[in-house]
């Protein structure tokens, strides 16, 4: 279904409440109940959303745009006119999102590249971020801005993120990633009903639901998608260029792996604690690779000749 600009005119409402103050929790529900009541809602909440997560981390005009989106005094059009804007440059803040970090310090609690930030301290749930990962937490809502969390709930709650919703109950566990590319959402203590780029699904305990471009499946919970809650990588049979699709999310800069390469497959349980020592077992396990590019800017793995 294609985007109107009503359903854009009513994101930016709702997005200019949440970002002025915390909902009600009338308004909460009235929330979820827009978003569930078209399709096309809950697309333009994402647009939205995604529009403010990739503007925050321009170096310079965007970071006056991220003040004109998150100051409720500020008019509704100058906001539309900001997410206009952002589609000329969304490819260079994609690219650069990890270097610059501008969002990650606007965020209630968030973990740098390469770091996994336990926050057991509050009322609300026990979380832990992933590298590159933030979140804004109030009284009984929390929204993932962008990377994973695992989360284990003590109170009801409402989980949000750019492209997936639902509610949990006190004890609930699960994990939810969201970036541009893919949602994944974990459930580890129970089924879950949730909401992923608007379409709804039930998920069985450990089991994952994966949503992307390409369509949305539910498997078993692969062994990498927890493992990394104790530190851990831990992989088998994973094919090369996934595996370093993972890893890379802990490192600075891009690497990729060249199709000669991609098809190796990866078995072994590898420490996070130093993402670049993990790199280094892999080109000393397959002598046959080459690592070649600028280091913590842009990297590529490839077969020698």
């Amino acid at each position: 279904m294609p985007l109107t600009q009503s359903a854009i005119e009513q994101a930016v409402d709702w997005y200019v409440q949440q970002e002025a103050q915390s909902l009600s929790l009338a308004q909460k529900q009235a929330f979820v109940q827009w978003l569930e009541a078209d399709p096309a809602h809950q697309k333009a909440w994402q647009q939205v959303s995604h529009s403010q997560q990739m503007f925050s981390n321009l170096p310079l005009s965007g970071q006056q745009s991220l003040g004109t989106l998150s100051k409720a005094d500020q008019s509704r059009r100058h906001i539309l006119k900001s997410i206009a804007a952002l589609s000329i440059s969304s490819w260079f803040t994609w690219r650069y999102q990890k270097e610059l970090g501008i969002s990650a310090k606007l965020a209630d609690h968030h973990a740098q590249v390469g770091e996994q930030l336990q926050l057991t301290h509050l009322a609300q749930a026990s979380i832990t971020l992933n590298t590159h990962s933030a979140i804004n937490l109030d009284a009984n809502t929390l929204w993932l801005k962008y990377g994973e969390a695992h989360i284990v709930c003590q109170i009801a709650m409402v989980i949000s993120s750019p492209h997936c919703h639902f509610n949990a109950e006190s004890g609930d566990e699960f994990i939810l990633f969201d970036d541009a590319k893919q949602v994944r959402f974990s459930a580890l203590s129970k089924r879950f009903d949730i909401v992923a780029n608007g379409q709804k699904y039930t998920v069985d305990k450990n089991h994952t639901l994966i949503a992307e471009r390409s369509g949305t499946h539910i498997v078993e919970t692969p062994r990498h998608m927890t493992s990394w809650t104790k530190g851990m990588l831990s992989v088998s049979q994973m094919p090369l260029n996934q595996f370093i699709a993972e890893l890379s999310r802990y490192l600075n800069g891009s690497i990729r792996v060249a199709p000669a390469a991609a098809q190796l497959h990866i078995s072994g349980t590898f420490s996070l604690a130093d993402p670049k020592q993990i790199l280094s077992q892999i080109l000393s396990t397959f002598p046959e690779l080459t690592l070649n590019g600028v280091p913590n800017v842009w990297q590529v793995i490839n077969k020698k000749p």
